[in-house]
C-alpha cells in the first residue's frame, strides 16, 4: 500500500512544474518526504545478546505528517469522545471565493473569527 511519502516523491516534481505552492506548503512537503529517512539522521540500536543491529531514522515531527502524528491523533480523538453530547453531528465545510485565499492564509485567526 503506497504511503503519502511515496506519492509525494513520485508526483511532486511534475505537479510543481505546473502549479505554484506557498512556502508553508513546500516546507510541509519537504518534511513529509524526508520523514524517517537518512536525510534527517538517525540512530543505531544493537542487541547486547545477539548483536543484531537496528537502524532507526528520525521523524520530521510535522503536524501534517501521517507517520508522526498517528499516535497523538488517536489520543486526541479518544480524549474528545468524553466531550461529545449524545446527539448526531454534521461536518460543515465553508467555501470562500478564491480571491480571498491569500488574505485568509495570511490572517487565519481574524478571518476564521469573522466566518464563525
Amino acid at each position: 500500500m503506497p504511503e503519502v511519502q511515496d506519492i509525494l516523491a513520485q508526483y511532486m516534481g511534475s505537479y510543481m512544474k505546473e502549479h505554484s505552492l506557498s512556502s508553508h506548503t513546500l516546507k510541509t512537503i519537504n518534511a513529509l518526504t524526508k520523514c524517517r529517512t537518512s536525510a534527517l539522521g538517525g540512530h543505531v540500536t544493537i542487541c547486547e545478546d545477539c548483536g543484531h543491529m537496528q537502524v532507526s531514522y528520525n521523524s520530521c515531527r510535522n503536524r501534517h505528517c501521517p507517520k508522526c502524528q498517528t499516535l497523538s491523533k488517536e489520543q486526541w480523538i479518544e480524549s474528545q469522545k468524553y466531550q461529545l453530547l449524545n446527539t448526531g453531528y454534521f461536518h460543515v465545510v465553508m467555501t470562500v471565493p478564491d480571491t480571498l485565499h491569500s488574505i485568509i492564509l495570511q490572517n487565519h485567526s481574524e478571518c476564521y473569527t469573522i466566518l464563525f
